[in-house]
């Protein structure tokens, strides 16, 4: 179902999950920045013993394969659906996260009563129809939406495009599902430190409530929001995240 691949061997243990829709190589212009300083890993989701199950299930049969493979005391980075798996699992498996950065993350997407700053319901409702009737249209109306506001959109696209998840219509369907978690509850227990990373222009992700709220969620949390770029911050202020998660990573113990 997924794979948790090292790509160097020294360095502190940092984990990076893709969101959704992308495969992992979302991150490689990161890669020799991070490499750099970080025993690196990615999570790589694949075809295999991929069942037909409920969201719930789905979602603790990914965090039960992310747990058996994780290594002790990482660093996680979680963009967007990652952020999400990210948050799950350092509150179920605090030993395996030593800190947790999300990356354009909202930890309830979808909107709720106590919870207006993400995607209606019905929003989300008519996206999930489209994608299962129609999911190579739908997928690329999603991409355009992830490059709203930015000033670099056409390499962003590029990027985008050459990073597709490989997984069918079917199995991206149910991970979408995976998006009306709430996981606030998950943030307010963790007990270690958390950088959030957003967009300014974020069109998925509404940064401006987020940069006041995500700080009252989480007890030792700090963010950092850019301007110019939109739903993928660690491409279009690479330099500028590279440095704010090296600085943060240097104060932890």
């Amino acid at each position: 179902m997924l794979q948790i691949e090292c790509l160097n061997s020294k360095g502190r243990d940092l984990v990076l999950v893709p969101g959704w829709g992308s495969s992992a190589d979302i991150f490689d212009p990161l890669l020799d920045a991070l490499m750099a300083e970080f025993r690196v890993h990615r999570v790589v989701f694949d075809h295999s013993d991929w069942r037909k199950t409920s969201p719930a299930a789905l979602n603790y049969t990914l965090i039960q394969c992310l747990r058996r493979q994780a290594p002790q005391r990482a660093l996680w980075m979680g963009w967007s659906l990652g952020g999400l798996l990210a948050t799950q699992l350092a509150a179920q498996a605090p030993e395996h996260v030593i800190g947790l950065i999300t990356v354009a993350f909202n930890p309830c997407f979808v909107q709720r009563d106590d919870w207006h700053c993400a995607m209606p319901q019905a929003q989300f409702s008519r996206f999930q129809t489209d994608f299962s009737s129609n999911p190579e249209a739908t997928l690329q109306r999603f991409h355009a939406l992830q490059v709203l506001g930015a000033t670099d959109k056409r390499h962003l696209l590029d990027l985008l495009h050459r990073s597709c998840s490989p997984l069918s219509t079917a199995y991206l369907s149910d991970l979408l599902t995976l998006l009306l978690e709430d996981v606030r509850p998950a943030l307010a227990q963790l007990q270690l430190p958390v950088l959030h990373l957003l967009g300014k222009s974020d069109a998925l992700v509404p940064a401006s409530p987020l940069v006041e709220l995500l700080p009252l969620l989480s007890s030792d949390a700090s963010v950092h929001c850019y301007p110019g770029a939109s739903h993928l911050p660690f491409i279009s202020a690479a330099d500028r995240v590279i440095t704010d998660v090296l600085s943060w990573e240097a104060g932890l113990c």
